[in-house]
């Protein structure tokens, strides 16, 4: 089917709002119409469910139709009356609260601001680098001005909860690993699938002493290293353990980790790292022991940020704009009923295959 004529200027789930609400209000659907199910209306435009669902909530909020789960979407905008603006759900801002402000966090940053811009709404930033007293702080500050808190915890939760109703302004993001004591809006990355995807790459071509450079921060490691003894044990490879080293995700750790690993694995060829800084500083460390990545051994990364197309890194791309427009797809939903739902999003990693691989022996 063909696509509909857009306006490059415009954000596409405007251009279908627009599209939609044209069609309502020159009579083409009445009230009492069924609208077509979101697949149609994805095919129409060629486009993502994601963006035909924000268009759609648009719709919602001005009062041109109403959505029921299992049944559809039904217009009630009369022809004979004005759109009905329903009670909705307002956030001064969106508060952002992060581990820290690495490459890949930046790239979180920029991608949600651009997408809550279309509500639109403003984005506040706050680091509480893995210290659970001052995230609290700043959750509690956020939550007391009525803010969306769109939070990346250090840890468990439940020193947030204090009994009271969980977290009702708030989209949990990114932690597989993290402990979540209730229902909640949540999208993560599925840590896990995107280590078991690198390491089953590195396994296919040849690779049979994998190592992992791994960051001890909550948010990512320990999904990434489940993901990587998983694959392993999957193979018949379960004596990794002192293949496994943490290290600060950026500067000199990457670098460091590398040289114990030979120190203990001379052998060694093979190395997933929970970041591309810790990839791009062990590539380093390597190059320091007599050895190229891509040439000698493989190196893979995480993230998918800019310094790995520059060093042509394989890498696992966490999908972070797809993140970003599940997070607008669930405070326009929930502004719309007036509070957040339970919604969970779960995004699956994609390998990016790039020169800092090879295969063994080669």
């Amino acid at each position: 089917m063909s696509q509909e004529p857009v306006d490059v200027n415009r954000y596409l789930y405007e251009q279908i709002y627009s599209a939609l609400k044209e069609e309502i209000l020159s009579g083409k659907y009445c009230k009492g119409d069924w609208f077509p199910p979101e697949r149609v209306l994805k095919e129409r435009f060629n486009t993502t469910h994601l963006t035909v669902r924000n268009a759609l909530a648009k719709l919602v909020l001005e009062g041109y139709i109403e959505r029921y789960s299992g049944k559809g979407t039904l217009v009630i905008y009369s022809r004979d009356r004005p759109a009905s603006r329903k009670s909705s759900l307002k956030f001064p801002y969106a508060h952002l609260i992060l581990t820290g402000l690495d490459e890949a966090n930046a790239h979180i940053l920029e991608s949600l601001e651009a997408q809550l811009r279309k509500i639109p709404l403003p984005v506040h930033f706050s680091s509480h680098n893995g210290d659970l007293l001052l995230e609290e702080s700043l959750y509690r500050e956020a939550e007391a001005k009525g803010a969306l808190i769109i939070l990346e915890p250090a840890g468990s939760l439940e020193s947030l909860v204090h009994g009271e109703l969980p977290m009702r302004n708030t989209i949990v993001i990114r932690s597989d690993a993290v402990p979540i004591p209730f229902p909640c809006a949540r999208v993560v990355v599925d840590n896990a699938l995107g280590a078991r995807k690198a390491v089953r790459y590195l396994l296919d071509l040849g690779h049979r002493t994998i190592a992992l450079c791994n960051t001890g921060l909550p948010s990512a490691g320990d999904g990434i290293r489940q993901g990587f003894e998983e694959e392993l044990a999957s193979r018949g490879i379960t004596d990794s353990g002192d293949l496994v080293e943490g290290c600060s995700p950026g500067g000199d750790g990457g670098r460091s980790a590398v040289g114990r690993i030979l120190a203990r694995r001379e052998a060694c060829r093979a190395f997933f790292c929970a970041s591309d800084e810790i990839a791009a500083s062990a590539i380093r460390g390597l190059r320091e022991a007599g050895l190229s990545a891509g040439t000698d051994c493989s190196v893979i990364g995480y993230g998918n940020v800019r310094i790995s197309e520059a060093m042509g890194l394989t890498t696992v791309d966490p999908g972070f704009d797809r993140l970003a427009e599940c997070v607008l797809s669930i405070a326009l939903e929930g502004m719309n009923r007036g509070a957040l739902g339970e919604e969970e999003f779960r995004i699956p990693p994609e390998l990016r295959i790039r020169d800092s691989s090879t295969s063994a022996g080669t």
